[in-house]
């Protein structure tokens, strides 16, 4: 991983939530926020594409970060790879 390092990617996402994270991976832009919805008591990590439609390729909910972080650890949303089969290949730009 360029930008930080992946321990630091994943504590900032499990203390804080990101910050927002911005990053690279194979020649796309990703945008990685996190959001808590008051009506539900669930914090919401979400990721999309930064394109001309925005997609979202991945959603997790929790009842804190730690349980979004794991969610997004486990999941296989790099081109059917989790991050850490793919961290050589990401660069982060902002967060």
């Amino acid at each position: 991983m360029k930008g930080c390092t992946l321990a630091e990617f994943i504590n900032d996402l499990r203390t804080m939530g990101g910050p927002e994270k911005e990053f690279t991976f194979r020649d796309k832009r990703y945008f990685l926020e996190t959001v808590y919805h008051e009506e539900t008591g669930l914090d919401e990590m979400y990721i999309f594409e930064v394109s001309d439609t925005d997609p979202v390729i991945a959603r997790f909910f929790g009842k804190d970060f730690d349980e979004c972080t794991d969610q997004f650890e486990e999941a296989k949303i790099f081109d059917g790879q989790t991050i850490y089969d793919v961290e050589d290949e990401i660069e982060v730009l902002f967060g």
